[in-house]
């Protein structure tokens, strides 16, 4: 599970530190301590993922963002040989988010911080170590003591004065900062854990205000780490053997403690992820451990689901399962509230209205085919599976769900719904775990729609409440954890709302503990959408038939038979071969839509800068009308008012990127002023100094215009990972494999295009 830390402590001479070497070490780069001429160079340290400096929010201050002359003047601001010289913090950063997640997370509380005190902050986000802890993903955050000028360092910040100035002056004591610090981060990190839809929380309060009595395990920071690869004993159990006693002790009393730790991060568990938290909490003596172990699995709150099978024919052992009754209950409880809703009949729409929207939808997809075309066709009109899909979902029941391939039409059949819907007087609400996937339903059903966690925040604060003339739609269901599930059962049922789970259960694995959303289909019954309609040749709809029913490798094959699958002597060698495919596409058929996707994100960044270093080659970035205004240009540069530029530079989430008319951006963050969700994608149409206007794809062309100085959270969008695409559809795709994907995620990148996909893989890896 998530673990909470924060820890702080003073850089100070007395100890024999400097703010100079300290930035050197957390950040892996070479400085010189111009006060003493010592030269501090960890150039060769790895597992620093990312370093960064932020400053106030509106404070303008460019020498600042050079970390030798700030930690310099850190140094030459004090005079005392006892003196501190800089502030550190170290925080865990939850390994259950994305490398983009920790940085978004790492980068708010550094900004908290720089904003709360004035002060600058530099901070670095750290990989775990080769013989380490897999998931000790971390940050060090370095914070000057002095608060932060246009031209140098001030005076000292509040959290460096001495308490009893402070309480002469009615502010908070050290301690009592500190702890509305710690808050800070806990509220930092769980929002950037729900944003990504993953059911796991940290909680700042000791062990003891939470009601868990077990003694909590200590972070094994840098030296202790340094230490064990060495080959000598400081195992966290071994650091506290009384601690470590005591929760043995208490654990054999109380097993169900162990048992909560776990539930928290998953529904379904077995004995070794029993064992893996035992061992935080106890010390390696075997007895203790088996005496505890016992323990836990005798606890009455455990629940064996399944027990241990050994295959007769090749002696595999599957492993026994286990859950909580707690979880039980609550996803006992989900069934409750799912049957109660199927049972309730007043949620109806007059037929009338539902073979009127039916028939429109129909003329509509026969028309954008290209004329009213034969009914025999089967790439045009309804289907009769869409048909049936549409009167189950219109049906009087409370609830309904439908379950169905990628591709099958699940969104056509959507927007006919809405609109018997909206004739029987219903208000139709859309909701999906991720941002682009509340994206696609909206632009593709026209249901107005939100994510989940948008969702629940308003209904926190008694905002946007359903009720009985709602329709309320669960787009991508089976994405969507057994707690986040619960809460929206229970509103539907609580108010009188309907509630439709709409979705593919083959396509990934639920992200949050529990995937209550096959057990609801299965026991309320529903529909199944099984003809492919998003291809437009029978063989890529028959392959994608085979992608979603666990048939990977003939799913591949019939692309490799037509020749879409290339391979390349190197990782390097197939990314050329993208880009080369990817900018021909767009010469070739400019009006088209097209994709490049990755895994791993380091290959959608190197994917960006190659296709859009194309671009700028051949010329296709960039209107030379377009006029510099003083803004900084692509080559650092201010050329004044009367020299024509292609593209300006500006300050994102992830760094300096340069943006030209005709460049694809891709929004990183909702946002409701402007009307975009994460993964939403669109062309840029002009640039001025802390604007962008974008072109949004879908939505009939409509522009935005981005107030850089406000809203950072944008990226080039020619590739993008495929969790990002999940729902999307486009003309053209183009696949980078990786040795890291699996079936799921096979499954969604081979099937998001309308005409072709292209797969370019890496021969060695």
């Amino acid at each position: 599970m998530a673990i909470y830390h924060l820890s702080t402590k003073p850089v100070s001479r007395s100890s024999g530190r400097s703010a100079v070497a300290s930035a050197a070490y957390r950040c892996a780069v070479l400085l010189t301590n111009h006060r003493d001429g010592l030269v501090h160079d960890f150039t060769r340290k790895d597992g620093v993922e990312h370093k960064e400096i932020v400053l106030p929010e509106g404070l303008s201050a460019d020498w600042a963002l050079d970390r030798s002359a700030l930690w310099n003047a850190a140094e030459f601001a004090e005079k005392r040989k006892d003196a501190r010289v800089a502030r550190e913090f170290e925080i865990a950063l939850p390994h259950e988010l994305s490398p983009e997640g920790r940085l978004k997370a790492a980068r708010a509380f550094a900004q908290d911080l720089a904003n709360r005190y004035g002060a600058a902050v530099d901070f670095a986000i750290h990989s775990p170590s080769e013989h380490g802890d897999i998931r000790n993903y971390h940050a060090h955050v370095l914070m000057t003591t002095r608060q932060v000028g246009r031209t140098g360092l001030g005076e000292k910040t509040y959290l460096e004065q001495k308490n009893a100035r402070l309480l002469a002056h009615g502010m908070a004591t050290t301690d009592m900062q500190l702890r509305d610090i710690r808050q800070a981060w806990e509220g930092i990190a769980n929002r950037q854990l729900q944003r990504e839809g993953l059911d796991v929380r940290i909680d700042h309060r000791s062990h003891v205000e939470r009601g868990l009595e077990l003694s909590p395990t200590e972070h094994m920071g840098v030296h202790a780490s340094q230490m064990q690869q060495q080959g000598m004993a400081v195992e966290r159990g071994r650091l506290d053997d009384e601690a470590a006693r005591q929760n043995a002790e208490l654990i054999r009393q109380k097993p169900e403690q162990v048992l909560l730790l776990i539930s928290n991060e998953k529904s379904v568990f077995d004995r070794h992820d029993i064992a893996m938290t035992l061992h935080r909490y106890i010390n390696d003596d075997a007895q203790m451990f088996r005496n505890a172990f016992a323990a836990v699995m005798a606890s009455p709150t455990l629940v064996e689901l399944q027990a241990e099978h050994i295959d007769p024919e090749t002696g595999d052992v599957s492993n026994a399962r286990y859950s909580t009754r707690d979880m039980i209950n609550l996803e006992l409880a989900i069934a409750r509230s799912a049957e109660r809703l199927h049972q309730a009949q007043s949620n109806g729409v007059d037929p009338r209205h539902v073979e009127r929207a039916m028939e429109r939808q129909d003329y509509a997809l026969r028309k954008s085919a290209g004329g009213m075309v034969a009914a025999s066709d089967p790439s045009a009109g309804l289907s009769a599976e869409q048909r049936h899909a549409i009167e189950h979902v219109t049906g009087p029941e409370g609830i309904a769900a439908v379950v169905g391939f990628a591709g099958a039409g699940k969104s056509t059949m959507l927007a006919a719904a809405r609109e018997a819907w909206e004739a029987q007087g219903y208000r139709v609400h859309g909701a999906a775990l991720a941002g682009k996937a509340a994206e696609g339903l909206e632009e593709s059903s026209g249901i107005e729609s939100r994510t989940l966690a948008s969702w629940s925040y308003s209904w926190d604060h008694g905002r946007d409440l359903i009720g009985s003339s709602d329709v309320f739609v669960i787009d991508e269901a089976g994405m969507v954890g057994s707690r986040q599930l619960a809460r929206f059962i229970g509103e539907a049922e609580e108010r009188g709302a309907k509630i439709v789970l709409v979705g593919d259960h083959e396509q990934l694995q639920a992200i949050g503990a529990g995937a209550p959303f096959r057990a609801i289909a299965e026991q309320i019954g529903h529909v199944e959408l099984s003809g492919i309609r998003r291809q437009r040749h029978d063989w890529q709809r028959q392959a994608s038939v085979a992608f979603a029913t666990h048939k990977t490798a003939d799913g591949l094959a019939a692309y490799r038979e037509h020749g879409d699958i290339h391979f390349a002597e190197s990782r390097d060698k197939a990314m050329v071969q993208i880009v080369r495919d990817y900018v021909a596409d767009s010469e070739r058929r400019a009006d088209g839509s097209r994709v490049a996707m990755a895994h791993r994100r380091a290959d959608v960044r190197a994917l960006n800068a190659a296709i859009r270093s194309e671009l700028q080659t051949r010329q296709r970035l960039g209107n030379r009308d377009e006029l510099s205004v003083g803004a900084e240009q692509a080559d650092g540069e201010d050329r004044g008012k009367s020299e024509a530029v292609g593209e300006l530079t500006f300050q994102t989430s992830n760094g300096k990127r340069a943006f030209a008319p005709g460049d694809r951006i891709i929004f990183l963050e909702n946002n409701r002023d402007l009307g975009v969700k994460n993964g939403m994608l669109g062309t840029v149409e002009h640039v001025e100094p802390n604007k962008i206007l974008a072109r949004l794809d879908g939505r009939g062309g409509d522009s935005v215009s981005i107030a850089t100085d406000s809203y950072q959270a944008i990226d080039h969008g020619y590739a993008t990972t495929i969790h990002k695409n999940q729902g999307a559809t486009v003309d053209r795709a183009f696949v980078l494999a990786s040795g890291t994907m699996d079936r799921h995620l096979a499954y969604v990148a081979m099937t998001r295009h309308r005409d072709s996909v292209q797969l370019y893989a890496d021969i060695t890896e």
